[in-house]
């Protein structure tokens, strides 16, 4: 277990070379008309459920069957969450509760003043009746899900912890791409996390954002070094632009 995943000078520099021949692939879709919002895969849902599979059965070998709830923050289409959902019903695992946070409407225009200028307003636009649709195609009735409508620094809220009495969490999937949003993200989760947690990063890498110091990879070691009562593993990942972890208190068992 770590409590710090920051890259050395010699790593930072082996990883740009690295990929100036194997570049890690970029979004196929960020912005603008598409036939079919629905069809658009960001990762193959079979990638995300083998992954969930491994997350829960980790879970379930240390905390048991009660995993805790499942937090996904950056909904876009539904593809992830459903992927969860999805694999939780087949696991017959129905103690987990689903959260959504999202505003529905992209990117905020904020997000272009920050991480080296990567993003832009309206990036991954879907809107709450479009992923609706989307999760409804695949079976999945909408309001078995919880959801968080509105922009994070409005709605990552204690009125929300207890709202819905938050208060036991299993896996946090965080896919809101900026610095600024996951950094709120893992400040609203950091007093929930009182037992082993599995936190997924979807966008670690995408636009080299990592060896730049900047993205995800800078909030959660900034939120390492600012909770250094927890301490991180990292785990197998869906996908080459992403990392996961395992996330528990210090001094607790090493899983």
């Amino acid at each position: 277990m770590r409590s710090v995943f920051r890259y050395s000078w010699t790593q930072r520099k082996s990883k740009a070379l690295y990929r100036k021949f194997f570049p890690v692939p970029k979004s196929p879709w960020t912005i603008g008309e598409v036939e079919d919002i629905c069809a658009i895969e960001l990762v193959p849902a079979e990638n995300l459920k083998s992954f969930f599979t491994s997350a829960i059965q980790k879970l379930q070998s240390i905390k048991g069957n009660h995993i805790g709830d499942y937090l996904e923050f950056g909904i876009f289409n539904g593809s992830s969450i459903s992927s969860m959902y999805l694999t939780c019903k087949k696991l017959g695992l129905d103690s987990v509760r689903f959260f959504g946070f999202d505003a529905f409407e992209g990117l905020p225009a904020s997000s272009e003043n920050e991480d080296d200028g990567v993003w832009k307003k309206g990036f991954y636009a879907c809107s709450f009746d479009q992923m609706c649709e989307c999760l409804n195609r695949k079976g999945i009735d909408p309001n078995n899900i919880q959801w968080v409508k509105g922009w994070y620094k409005d709605t990552l809220t204690q009125d929300t912890v207890k709202r819905f009495a938050l208060n036991k969490i299993g896996i946090v999937f965080i896919d809101c791409d900026t610095y600024s949003s996951s950094k709120i993200v893992l400040n609203f989760i950091a007093p929930l996390i009182t037992e082993p947690v599995i936190l997924c990063f979807d966008d670690w890498k995408l636009n080299d954002l990592d060896i730049k110091g900047l993205g995800e990879y800078k909030s959660f070691n900034e939120f390492l070094e600012q909770n250094t009562h927890l301490v991180a593993k990292e785990i197998k990942s869906y996908n080459r632009k992403s990392k996961s972890f395992l996330v528990r208190l210090n001094g607790g068992p090493n899983y």
